[in-house]
């Protein structure tokens, strides 16, 4: 991956200085995660919006052995405050700033974890960078902003042995289990179809905007990276990244890599997809953002199941996921779960453990990466897991563009006699950034 481009001699001596800070505030024999008994440094690149949950979701897990020496954003008000909020819980000056390059914590031989919470265009890249130089990494959803991304970066955590885990926090989440076990043991007999909504866009950005003046502190040119250089605004940055193509993939690949993660665990598709798809999305004709506003994706399984996603119309930030199957329907969110008839929610003599929504911080998310960067085995939400349903995001995106059906190969990766689509797997890369 070429990306050394302006890191020389003199930003690795920055990392070593980095790491020597560390080892003073951290003794060396706590370092490192080859027993259960030792302390699992991490270092967070991004720590805006899902990067200051993030933070806070290891800060809870502190009494556990896991320990934040670093932060890094390209905003210096995120990062600051970040560290701040870090070192105020730990009654220390111990966390560490770096500036808005993640190859100075990716690098770094005294961090054993990265967390990339960065928009989604850069989380291939940053990750990538650290499995490389022997990083486990926590990578929030969607797993990558291509496919072709994620078949990268699955075969570079084989490669290099490294632990992933992927943000789709649901996984960890009691009700979720039960519900996803429950239909691959026989609860509803054979699936006909699934129903998932996703909530509408909750930002907007008309025709009206004009580009502004680089705030201070804020490194854009690093924020933009491998996407197509635009002038700077403010809606296009931060949150408001997802509505645009260029960064996010708009609420498909955001609430819908969600709930099509339990789709895909509780039709134990996980580590394959969808034969074919068809849909179409109304996008925007002006105005800053280019994601869809509008979802109608329809996905169908070699065994004839048909998954359908949809935008919800009534308001709720929130999605959900609907199994319907010879013996009813159970229907699950973060707040809801509910079946056709109750006998439904008491596989194997009981009833669905977990409050309805079950765990809605992610801790228990979070603590299964660190648990498996202890033992080595897979995460919860493995790469390998993250990209299968990613992909299925993707291929919403891409045919709703198409407007045309598509048949997919899920051994192969590839569209089946298309090169239109085919060329739509990956993204070209603004120099000098490249995937491999």
């Amino acid at each position: 991956m070429n990306n050394t481009q302006n890191f020389n001699r003199r930003d690795f001596i920055k990392i070593s200085s980095l790491a020597a800070t560390a080892a003073t505030i951290i003794p060396s024999k706590v370092l490192g995660a080859d027993a259960p008994s030792k302390q699992v440094t991490f270092g967070f690149v991004a720590t805006g919006n899902m990067g200051s949950s993030n933070i806070d979701r290891v800060l809870r897990i502190k009494d556990k052995g896991a320990r934040i020496i670093a932060v890094c954003d390209v905003d210096k008000i995120f990062r600051d405050r970040a560290a701040a909020h870090i070192n105020k819980i730990y009654g220390d000056t111990s966390c560490k700033l770096v500036t808005g390059d993640f190859r100075h914590l990716t690098r770094n031989p005294e961090i054993d974890a990265i967390v990339v919470s960065t928009p989604d265009h850069w989380h291939a890249l940053v990750a990538l960078d650290a499995i490389r130089h022997g990083k486990d990494v926590y990578c929030e959803k969607p797993l990558t902003h291509s496919i072709r991304e994620g078949q990268v970066l699955v075969a570079a955590l084989r490669k290099h042995n490294r632990i992933g885990q992927t943000g789709t926090m649901q996984r960890s989440d009691a009700s979720f289990r039960y519900v996803a076990e429950a239909i691959k043991g026989g609860a509803l007999g054979k699936i006909d179809h699934i129903e998932v909504l996703i909530p509408a866009n909750n930002k907007y950005a008309g025709a009206d905007w004009k580009p502004e003046a680089v705030p201070d502190g804020l490194d854009y040119d690093m924020w933009i990276g491998p996407a197509p250089f635009a002038p700077y605004t403010k809606q296009r940055t931060h949150y408001q990244f997802r509505f645009q193509l260029d960064y996010g993939g708009g609420q498909a690949t955001n609430w819908g890599a969600h709930y099509i993660d339990i789709a895909q665990w509780a039709l134990g598709m996980d580590d394959s997809g969808p034969v074919e798809v068809d849909g179409y999305g109304e996008f925007p004709t002006t105005g800053l953002f280019t994601a869809p506003t509008r979802i109608n994706f329809t996905a169908t399984y070699a065994n004839g199941v048909k998954l359908r996603m949809r935008t919800r119309t009534d308001g709720v930030m929130d999605g959900n996921v609907k199994f319907y199957g010879e013996k009813g329907w159970i229907d699950v969110s973060r707040s809801k779960l509910k079946a056709s008839d109750d006998s439904l929610l008491k596989i194997g003599g009981g009833p669905a453990k977990g409050k309805s929504g079950g765990d809605p911080s992610g801790d228990a998310h979070m603590e299964n990466f660190l648990d498996c960067i202890r033992s080595r085995e897979k995460c919860v939400a493995d790469f390998a897991i993250g990209h299968r349903t990613t992909t299925i995001c993707n291929l919403a995106n891409i045919v709703q563009f198409l407007r045309r059906p598509l048949k997919w190969d899920p051994v192969k990766e590839e569209f089946i006699g298309d090169q239109q689509a085919n060329r739509m797997k990956e993204r070209a890369y603004r120099a000098p950034w490249t995937l491999v």
